[in-house]
């Protein structure tokens, strides 16, 4: 595995310098609030009262005095009463059903004499106190006493209750186990934020976390690889580093988180992985694959072919076994089965199977893995349990009352939905917070991708297509942390918030009251309490991000209040490089280089980017295919000065089984020497180089000639790789450029995705 690069980071100077908010500041955004003149003073005074006998209002009342003391030092009690009203200098929990509608919902009113705390709920009362948090100084948050500090709220009435009823986190220790205290810290942080489920991705081919008494070597094998891989999947040579990784939670440890977030009024949702993602189980107990032997827990990363037999019945007793032991853990409706990414290679060879589809009656290997996920549904019912698996499950026919994840993108939640099911949305655009946050160049190693804070907020989890009936069964949202790249606890929470933040009110706050201005305004004051809860948060919403037109350079932040400091000589700028007012002009290829400041400390990281000016930089093109997902960062992804990169896709502009041929306008007549690309060549990701590039010029932008083709050499190399193709064009003058990288087309055997359509990925399109 990858060292971890230096996470330490300096949380209070950057904030000390802003200011107190005018108005409630609250993440997730309420349905109403109402400031009104005058604070409420929290003292050593100030006592908590809940109806007497009222276990789950007590839970929640016991954990307001649980938060409030360690910061106040005040001896906070919170105590049994039949009253009906608050006393002086206290904070009442009231339960009224009449008053209250929702489940989850709470009526909060702050006045100067007390605190009112209405609710239908325990988990209500929860909620309540977690904006009771966000309304006092954000130092409630220290784990030891804060001197000097007014313990203040704003007098305010908080009228509140989620959206959606499924407001989830994932984490998968498969890949990387984290110990019962990093679990408990993650549940209390999303349940801190109104979150609700701990989905809890339990087994993997890389390792088996969780005890089964019935099968020890699931604990003796199972959790157990001999090495795992460092730095990048599909980097060649693979390197490993050599050290047995073992790892499981005990049943009791199970059992102790379990109870942990019950008091948090979080549901655990557990995992166990089926047919595919299963290579960890076989090593132990290899009758359970097709092979029957030869298997070894996972030491890298991806999808590998072997999987559970469908056509044995043994490893149906096994999965029925598994189940009749963690069923009475997780007290939870819901048992997740995975049902993702399952290869059928093996399927398609082994006899078992065949025999299986033919007396089953079945079409194909598609609705074989149907048929165990069905079949898994059969046996959870039995134990009084719902089935939830990734959208997968989809294929082949949908088991009967299967709650479909849709991951893919939102297709399979649409699908669900249309079908009469349930779904949770968590697509890999929005939710997948394992993926890059800000500029791969300057983050630590992560799988990929690029999901800034920004494009998290802005997932909409019911799609437009849906009518409202169908909409009904959308039933939430949930955001995923896969640990390839994630070892460290430090490391968990810098890739999970301030993201995190940004689901929480997605999956909370009214559709009407989410807005990203007033989020962004929003979340400097939340980083404050995050910093006294001593979150490593990520501070990538403080980066320059750039913009290059025309010759134009932008560079922009999020923090309008923040000073954005350059150098265009690839030095790194300071607090006194030239300050940024307006787009300034790039003559020559250039290392741009800039950071945020305020009081005259650096707030973000410094962006660096090399820009490449040449006579298409920022010039508009056409493409007779426009891309729909890979559109290369901006409008002019293709002439924007900027090439692309190895670490993320986001950089390119990307179609599949698609020529990209875009048609450049000068401007003008021009003269021309040379035209230069760049293609990725991935063949890992299903991204294969185009077979020939071409350029074409036109006076009129109808009328175009070949000036220069160059055919590309098709290799086995599966490694990824950047390369450049050069077509010279000497003497030629042009108004109109056309480039056609011409596609594989459909992928060859015997690569990844073979007789599916091949990805094109070009980017910057350079014209001297």
């Amino acid at each position: 595995m990858r060292l971890i690069l230096p996470l330490t980071l300096v949380l209070i100077p950057f904030l000390a310098c802003a200011q107190k908010p005018a108005k409630l500041q609250i993440i997730p955004e309420p349905v109403a609030t109402t400031v009104k003149s005058g604070v409420f003073t929290l003292n050593s005074a100030t006592s908590i009262a809940y109806p007497t006998g009222q276990k789950d209002v007590e839970l929640a009342a016991q954990y307001l005095a649980g938060i409030v003391q360690p910061a106040t030092g005040f001896p906070m009690v919170a105590k049994g009463t039949t009253a009906k009203a608050a006393a002086k200098n206290q904070i009442f929990f009231e339960l009224n059903t009449k008053k209250i509608k929702q489940k989850e919902g709470y009526l909060l009113e702050v006045g100067s004499n007390g605190i009112t705390v209405t609710v239908a709920s325990g988990a209500g009362a929860f909620y309540a106190v977690q904006t009771i948090r966000q309304l006092l100084p954000p130092e409630i948050n220290a784990p030891t006493i804060q001197q000097s500090i007014n313990w203040t709220m704003p007098n305010c009435t908080v009228e509140d209750f989620p959206r959606f009823q499924y407001r989830g986190l994932l984490l998968d220790v498969g890949r990387h186990w984290f110990p019962v205290s990093s679990i408990k810290r993650y549940i209390d942080l999303l349940a801190m934020h109104k979150m609700n489920r701990f989905h809890w991705h339990l087994t993997d081919d890389q390792g088996w976390r969780i005890e089964i008494k019935k099968y020890p070597k699931l604990q003796q094998v199972s959790s157990c690889r001999v090495q795992t891989l460092v730095g990048h999947y599909g980097e060649q040579p693979e390197q490993y580093d050599g050290i047995p990784y073992c790892h499981y939670y005990t049943q009791a440890e199970v059992k102790e988180v379990v109870e942990y977030a019950k008091k948090r009024f979080v549901t655990v949702v557990p995992e166990i992985e089926m047919p595919g993602h299963a290579l960890a189980a076989l090593a132990a107990y290899p009758y359970l694959g097709c092979e029957g032997s030869g298997y070894s827990t996972a030491t890298t990363w991806g999808v590998h072919e072997e999987v559970y037999c469908a056509g044995k019945e043994d490893m149906f007793t096994f999965i029925n076994d598994v189940f009749a032991e963690i069923v009475p853990l997780f007290p939870g409706e819901y048992v997740h089965v995975g049902g993702d990414e399952c290869p059928k290679d093996r399927w398609k060879e082994c006899s078992n199977c065949q025999k299986r589809i033919k007396k089953e009656g079945l079409k194909d290997e598609h609705e074989l893995q149907s048929y165990v996920i069905k079949r898994a549904e059969q046996m959870l019912a039995k134990y009084g349990k719902k089935l939830i698996g990734w959208d997968e499950i989809l294929e082949g026919g949908l088991s009967p009352n299967a709650t479909v994840m849709s991951w893919r993108g939102i297709e399979g939640g649409i699908a669900a939905a249309k079908a009469g099911h349930d779904a949770i949305m968590t697509p890999t655009s929005h939710c997948y917070f394992d993926y890059y946050q800000s500029d791969p160049n300057s983050e630590p190693l992560a799988i990929g991708g690029l999901l800034t804070l920004e494009k998290a907020y802005e997932y909409e989890p019911i799609p437009d297509v849906l009518t409202p009936t169908e909409a009904k069964h959308i039933l939430g949202v949930q955001g995923n942390i896969w640990t390839e790249y994630i070892k460290s606890p430090d490391y968990l929470d810098y890739m999970t918030y301030p993201r995190a933040c940004a689901l929480a009110e997605i999956a909370w706050s009214p559709a009407e009251k989410r807005s990203w201005d007033t989020f962004k305004g929003k979340i400097p004051a939340h980083f404050e309490r995050l910093a006294a809860y001593k979150v490593n948060f990520a501070k990538s919403f403080y980066d320059v991000t750039p913009a290059f037109s025309e010759g134009l350079v932008s560079l922009t932040c999020n923090d309008p209040s923040v000073q954005v400091r350059y150098t265009t000589d690839g030095s790194a700028p300071t607090n006194v490089s030239p300050l940024y007012t307006q787009p300034f002009v790039l003559s020559k290829s250039s290392v741009v280089k800039a950071s945020t400041w305020r009081g005259g400390t650096a707030l973000g990281k410094t962006l660096t980017v090399n820009y490449l000016v040449h006579k298409a930089s920022g010039k508009a093109y056409t493409m007779s295919k426009a891309p729909t997902k890979f559109l290369g960062g901006d409008t002019y992804g293709l002439t924007n000065g900027i090439l692309g990169g190895s670490k993320t896709w986001d950089g390119w502009v990307g179609l599949v089984n698609r020529d990209i041929d875009p048609v450049i306008d000068l401007g003008a007549v021009t003269a021309i020497n040379r035209v230069t690309t760049h293609y990725l060549d991935n063949k890992q990701s299903w991204i294969h180089p185009p077979r020939s590039i071409e350029v074409f010029v036109s006076d009129d932008g109808k009328n175009f000639r070949s000036v220069g083709k160059k055919a590309i050499e098709y290799s086995d190399n599966t490694a990824a790789e950047i390369k450049t193709i050069v077509i010279s064009t000497p003497n030629t003058k042009t108004r109109f450029v056309k480039l056609v990288a011409t596609t594989t087309g459909v992928i060859p055997e015997p690569f990844p995705g073979a007789k599916e359509g091949a990805w094109l990925f070009l980017d910057e399109v350079i014209v001297d």
